[in-house]
């Protein structure tokens, strides 16, 4: 039997046969490592003051699927050794598992005491779950659309609310106990050789507490050290006990009072506690006015006693760009990061040099301002909050490009021209005004922890194929405003004269496309990125990498730190980079010889590039900078590039589109293999297995069989999906 991770901990809960606990035994009295590990986990399981692993972690290792098919041994043959280093190299993990690996190691033979008090106060909890307003997740299980952490039993259905047992009460018992030949082969060997694997440091030495002793008293000497800099002299240090000769301490200069905030708690949960307060000082105007709404429909009612969206009011659609509008006052943005993941984000912002009227991009730093007119970008993956003047709480989930605009009210107005974001109200401030492309959305919360959320996606429409060779793209913004804490109120105005207003409870949301609202709809399921900024795990992993790269750099090394990352061998973090320099207008990664679409083994990401470039595109100037990057890139195919970047309509497809993307299927460029491949899957749902980085001669072919019977075009119930293509 082999000495892996699995087997230490069914050695030390006691589940193993005699037989082949004594053989364990002996491995374990030979290996120091293993008793190290297991004196680890024996140390951990008796600190209290470690945190649990929150049950809807995704990080690879931690996601509680992965973990319960590794306690029940189902987990794949081929995931078992990296889900066992991870548990080596993570202290936090490899004390929860074994843990959990106790409980139910004691479960089989130890049964559970249940006092008479727990049953009847178990008999008198509600057949159904008490709705409340201020739990996204609580209105979610309302609706009976909880999304389960771990995925149904195909031994049970539910019936009424109820569970019934499908299974005979006869079936054999589950048990923790497993014979040789159930024992899996896999996992990491815990010899003494398992420092080639994971490093020692990780893993445990038995000379720790001298290290940590010696680098305790380093630390002190150090300390020391700094303090008699800093203090200097003795002379001084006597001027600072006491009050030095001749100063009068009633005329010394008084020193501006400083406001005390409290830190807003920004983890992962999107339920804020009721005690949230502003997270910078309190603004000389704390109050909010109510939202401007129409006086000749209901202007005698409250935006929050209507429930229903008033839509294509005759109210006149005022000009969004904010060159006329006179400021209230000077509005600044600024980087407040309340933890330190969120402080650990990049934060990037186009100054204004008022010397030379010139503006370039520069990394921030925490509690840093941004003034009005100034844009901020966070790149992709990235997740932290940002203060809007004069207190609105900006949390971006996710790539995010935010400019702060005049404003005529005392409601600060940003534009949001592509990203995520998670807005909370404070004391300070309880609306604020968003110009999503062209839509101009007016949001009011109704309390101080009210929290809403609001998603900006772009699309690519059809056009001809002169619009993009003379830089011009038709984008169009899909607007989706969610009620996640408390009750907002909201007013629109967009083109052609479209402007209503509404209210959303918890859980319900409305979506703008075209400039056109739709009904008031209810969420389905808890969307991933109201909990994390990462889609998957490896990009948070590639997040943390690309965060630590440009820790260090100076703001002028900032463009060419990004290129030579777009180049990472991570696959991962030079996608991560590319989707970056998109953002800040920059796309000579993409389509040249050595670009991220015509790099192999980066097929996972190749949608997500695809999809950035038109979120990019919201802006007026980056389509000029994209025309002119292909055209240096690839000069010869430069109008066939463009060509098949843009979507096709329906009557397109029946003219010869559908004949150009088959044909750019055996293009001797992967860049356009990929494109067209992109295309005729939005088209038609379907891949017929064609890999545009290998050799597809078969499945080339089914595509010209489908060419052939005009098989290429979209269904009747979407002529074309304007959805965003992720």
């Amino acid at each position: 039997m082999r000495l892996t991770l699995r087997t230490l901990l069914a050695y030390r809960d006691g589940v193993l046969d005699p037989k082949e606990a004594a053989l364990l035994e002996e491995k374990i009295k030979e290996s120091s490592t293993a008793q190290q590990i297991s004196q680890r986990i024996e140390t951990g399981m008796r600190n209290r003051k470690i945190a649990p692993i929150p049950v809807d972690a995704r990080e690879f290792g931690f996601e509680a699927n992965l973990v319960a098919e590794f306690l029940d041994d189902t987990i794949p043959m081929e995931t078992l050794p990296d889900m066992e280093r991870k548990c080596l190299e993570n202290n936090t993990l490899l004390i929860e598992i074994g843990s959990c690996h106790q409980i139910l190691s004691r479960a089989i033979s130890v049964p559970a005491s249940i006092p008479p008090s727990l049953r009847q106060r178990i008999r008198e909890l509600p057949s159904k779950p008490v709705a409340y307003s201020t739990s996204l997740g609580v209105a979610l299980e309302k609706a009976g659309t909880i999304r389960r952490i771990d995925s149904p039993s195909s031994a049970y259905s539910m019936d009424g609310g109820e569970r019934v047992a499908l299974e005979s009460a006869t079936a054999a018992p589950k048990t923790l106990r497993k014979t040789r030949a159930d024992l899996r082969a896999s996992g990491i060997e815990l010899s003494d050789g398992l420092g080639r694997q994971v490093p020692e440091y990780l893993i445990g030495n038995d000379r720790g507490w001298l290290k940590r002793a010696a680098m305790a008293a380093c630390l002190l000497i150090a300390l020391v050290v700094a303090g008699a800099i800093a203090i200097g002299p003795l002379d001084r240090v006597r001027i600072l006990l006491g009050k030095p000769d001749g100063m009068d301490i009633a005329k010394a200069p008084s020193v501006p009072k400083q406001t005390k905030t409290e830190s807003i708690r920004s983890g992962d949960e999107v339920t804020e506690p009721k005690d949230r307060r502003s997270a910078a000082p309190i603004s000389e105007s704390s109050s909010a006015p109510p939202m401007p709404s129409a006086d000749n429909s209901k202007g005698a009612e409250s935006l929050l006693g209507d429930k229903s969206i008033v839509k294509n009011e005759s109210v006149p659609n005022p000009s969004i760009e904010p060159s006329s509008i006179p400021s209230r006052k000077p509005n600044r943005m600024q980087w407040l990061p309340d933890s330190k993941p969120s402080s650990d984000s990049i934060v990037l912002a186009k100054v204004n040099n008022a010397a030379d009227g010139t503006s370039n991009w520069k990394r921030l730093m925490a509690g840093e301002y941004v003034q009005g007119g100034e844009r901020v970008v966070v790149p992709p993956a990235q997740r932290t909050e940002i203060r809007i003047e004069p207190g609105i709480r900006w949390l971006c989930a996710g790539e995010s490009d935010l400019e702060l605009l005049p404003s005529s009210t005392d409601s600060s107005r940003v534009r949001f021209k592509a990203g995520r974001a998670l807005l909370f109200s404070t004391p300070d401030a309880k609306s604020i005004e968003v110009d999503c492309n062209g839509i101009l959305v007016s949001i009011r919360f109704d309390s101080d922890d009210a929290c809403c959320g609001l998603e900006v996606q772009n699309v690519m429409l059809p056009c001809s194929d002169e619009m993009p060779q003379a830089g011009k793209f038709d984008i169009q913004p899909i607007v989706r405003l969610i009620g996640v804490q408390g009750e907002i109120a909201f007013s629109y105005q967009g083109p052609n004269e479209f402007a209503g207003r509404g209210a959303l409870n918890v859980g319900q949301y409305v979506v703008w496309k075209q400039g056109i609202i739709s009904e008031k709809q209810e969420l389905v399921e808890e969307l991933w990125w109201l909990r994390t900024s990462a889609e998957r795990p490896i990009d948070q992993l590639a997040s943390s990498e690309l965060q630590s790269e440009l820790a260090t750099i100076e703001s002028t090394s900032l463009d060419s730190e990004l290129f030579e990352l777009t180049k990472h061998r991570r696959g991962e973090t030079a996608a991560l980079a590319v989707r970056t320099r998109m953002m800040l207008g920059q796309y000579d990664q993409i389509f040249s010889p050595d670009g991220i679409l015509n790099r192999k083994g980066l097929h996972s990401h190749w949608p997500s590039i695809l999809a950035q470039i038109p979120q990019s595109l919201a802006r007026q100037e980056n389509r000029t900078q994209l025309v002119e990057a292909i055209r240096a890139d690839a000069p010869n195919r430069a109008n066939t590039i463009l060509s098949l970047l843009i979507p096709k309509s329906q009557e397109q497809l029946s003219a010869g589109a559908d004949k150009i993307l088959v044909e750019a299927l055996s293009s001797s460029a992967m860049d356009e293999r990929i494109m067209a491949i992109n295309q005729l899957s939005a088209i038609t749902t379907k891949n017929l297995g064609y890999q545009p980085d290998k050799t597809s001669a078969d499945a080339v072919q089914q595509w010209r069989k489908m060419l052939g019977k005009n098989e290429i075009r979209y269904s009747e119930s979407k002529i074309f999906n304007m959805e965003p293509n992720r």
